[in-house]
């Protein structure tokens, strides 16, 4: 707060004040004008700038060098510090009067100035520095895009802290690595002693803010040992009495990532505070310098991005499908990292409730994995220990805890970056499986885990229809997969769609061709089968099934549906879509409690799905559709590897049939990849405004 103190001049004696750089003092120089003068000048020492307002110079004697300016209309004489004084009243202003046709001034009003610094600096130009802020004022906002500017926090998402309650009093040990992610900000104080010792000094944010965030001093007898000055329940810091010049870093990390209650932004301000002799007298505020923080944002990222490391669950039943995950790993140079399964979750759950994503400051780029559990409760979080170092993990609790819940991680995507009608989503757009309507049996994604996604504000979310399918996830009916053409009107990008239609079209071309006799799944078991309420029907026998087609005429409904919003929101058309053949067929719920089984009938894939590849740049693991052999080749492979090796992709099907059609999902989430972060800075985008 840059104060504008009015100080009466006097004839009688000398009047002191005291300046903080970045301070305005508004002189009232017509206060104390002696009878008969018309004009006044006004002189300064070297640190001290004197603006003049709302008057021009008057006419002076002849040969003066001094500027005499008239008393007859108001004047704004507003003075300011340069650099801090070097003693107590070491600089000063005189302000002479002067009568009309006189060359000495009949009077002069003395103000002695003690200038101080009071300054909290930040990295408000965002270039990974804590730097003086040319304009004071610009450091009380936060402003997005290119030319931008405010400081950035990064949430605390150490695996090491999950489960941990640290006291508002006690100290906290970082260390190296973790001290690069925290944001500095610095404390500057100069002055004379003598005036200092007079002031007492606060560093202070709101109740509500500081629930978000902590901020740490280093202790001075320890480098990795720092005391938490501020933090929840904790929102006030008082200095000790200041005797000479102080220069101080603050470490801070948020605690929170922004929500629908928490816009992310949070101010610290120091404020310098006067005591008075007289305890009867309240204290007066001097001075307060302010910064703002905005909270980096979680940023989800799309498949199309490059992997840098595989997390599999490794169980024996589907070592197949762990073997060729990291032959793909090999080719992708991506590492591979172990997961065991935690006996704490509901079947699968690595890449169903949980998503790699990063978030990022100018001086620090972390990747995280953000859980989902739909456990009520869990009292350890095994995950953490499986990651790598410098990966972090954050828990957003869920409401719908059952089976089939759409309310977790798992039931979103990320779009590549897109071009919608002018307007640039230079990290994607987020998308949202949802019911579309309420009912009785409808399942959605709960309004605290939507909210936190629209809070995030850099990838604009976008609603689409996933109710109909048993798990409710997109990914059984789309996949985004990266291409290298960027030419005119081309993304960089296919968007794959699920099409039953085009999968009957290839049946009845086969059919034609005279293998209608040939049969889906003969080369799985006949146990495997029969668990999962498949049948080795022949091409025949598909095409013949009425009640087949009705139901695959319903999800392709659905998905076209899905698939017009798609061309809405991302600036689609249609030779940015590949349909890929993919049946589905109508089933009850499986593997859930009564409890929460319905009467409503759900899509599932009715052969392993196509869509639910993993995606490793060029390199496509795909879940093996065991479809019809047409001499010797798997007629639904070839038409694959037709639709998607003329891009330069390398397709390898996955041969793993316990992999797919278990528990109550298509696919075994098994895997999970982080990804190269997007090399476009989140900051300097302008999203759209928050509602």
């Amino acid at each position: 707060m840059s104060f504008q103190s009015i100080i009466h001049l006097s004839l009688d004696s000398p009047v002191r004040a005291l300046c903080v750089l970045g301070m305005e003092i508004c002189l009232d120089v017509n206060g104390c004008t002696p009878e008969r003068c018309e004009a006044f000048t006004i002189s300064s020492s070297p640190g001290v700038s004197v603006d003049l307002h709302g008057t021009l110079p008057g006419t002076g004697q002849e040969g003066t060098a001094v500027t005499r300016w008239p008393l007859s209309n108001p004047t704004d004489v507003l003075v300011k510090m340069t650099c801090p004084s070097s003693a107590s009243d070491g600089d000063q202003v005189l302000v002479s009067y002067y009568l009309p046709d006189e060359d000495a001034p009949v009077a002069t009003a003395v103000l002695r100035l003690t200038g101080i610094v009071v300054s909290l600096d930040v990295d408000i130009y965002r270039s990974g520095q804590v730097e003086i802020a040319s304009d004071k004022q610009a450091k009380k906002n936060w402003v997005w895009g290119p030319s931008g500017w405010g400081a950035i926090l990064l949430v605390n998402c150490s695996p090491a802290d999950k489960g941990q309650i640290i006291d508002q009093k006690t100290t906290k040990v970082f260390f190296p690595e973790e001290i690069k992610s925290l944001s500095q900000m610095t404390l500057n104080v100069q002055g004379p002693g003598a005036t200092l010792k007079k002031y007492r000094l606060v560093l202070h944010t709101s109740e509500e803010e500081a629930r978000k965030a902590r901020v740490y001093r280093p202790q001075r007898d320890s480098s990795s040992t720092f005391e938490v000055l501020l933090g929840p329940g904790q929102c006030t810091y008082t200095f000790a009495p200041l005797e000479n010049n102080l220069k101080e870093t603050f470490y801070v990390e948020a605690i929170e990532f922004p929500s629908a209650d928490f816009s992310g932004l949070i101010s610290y301000s120091v404020s310098l505070v006067e005591e008075p002799q007289d305890p009867s007298i309240p204290e007066t505020l001097v001075y307060k310098d302010t910064v703002v923080f905005r909270v980096a944002p979680c940023v989800f990222i799309p498949s199309t991005q490059m992997p840098l490391e595989v997390y599999l669950c490794r169980e024996l039943q589907v070592q197949g499908f762990v073997n060729t995950v990291m032959e793909l790993s090999e080719k992708s140079n991506s590492q591979v990292a172990s997961v065991y399964e935690d006996p704490n979750r509901l079947g699968r759950w690595l890449q169903d409730e949980m998503a790699f994503c990063y978030t990022q400051a100018p001086h620090k780029t972390l990747s995280l994995v953000l859980d989902t559990p739909r456990v009520l409760t869990l009292e350890d979080f095994p995950m953490k220990y499986s990651l790598n170092p410098g990966v972090g993990y954050v828990i957003q609790c869920t409401k719908d805890h059952r089976v089939a819940s759409m309310d977790s991680i798992g039931n979103l995507m990320v779009s590549p970056p897109v071009k919608v009608e002018g307007k640039e989503y230079p990290l994607g757009r987020i998308l949202i499986g949802s019911c579309f309507y309420p009912s009785k049996e409808g399942r959605d994604m709960s309004k605290a885990l939507r909210d936190f996604l629209y809070a995030q504000r850099v990838q604009a979310p976008v609603e689409l229809f996933s109710d109909w399918l048993m798990v409710g996830h997109m990914d059984e009916f789309m996949c985004f997969i990266p291409t290298q053409d960027k030419s005119e009107g081309e993304k960089g990008f296919r968007l794959l769609l699920a099409s039953p239609s085009s999968c009957y079209r290839l049946f009845e071309e086969k059919q034609k061709e005279g293998y209608g006799d040939m049969a889906l799944f003969e080369e799985v078991r006949e146990d495997q089968l029969l668990s999962n309420g498949r049948q080795a029907n022949t091409i025949n026998q598909l095409l013949a099934d009425k009640n087949m087609r009705k139901q695959n005429d319903y999800v392709e409904k659905c998905i076209n549906l899905n698939r017009d919003i798609l061309k809405k929101e991302l600036g689609l058309v249609e030779r940015d879509i590949i349909d890929i053949p993919q049946l589905f067929c109508l089933e009850q719920l499986t593997n859930v409690p009564s409890s929460e089984q319905t009467g409503k009938f759900f899509a599932r894939p009715y052969f392993p799905d196509l869509l639910q590849m993993i995606v490793m740049g060029k390199n496509l693991g795909i879940p093996k559709p065991f479809g019809p052999q047409i001499k010797g080749t798997c007629c639904l492979e070839e038409k694959i590897c037709q639709l998607l090796e003329p891009l330069g992709f390398k397709c390898t099907f996955i041969d793993d049939f316990d992999c797919y059609l278990t528990e109550i999902g298509d696919f075994c989430a098994c895997a999970n990849i982080r990804r190269v972060p997007f090399a476009f800075k989140w900051w300097r985008m302008v999203p759209e405004p928050q509602a």
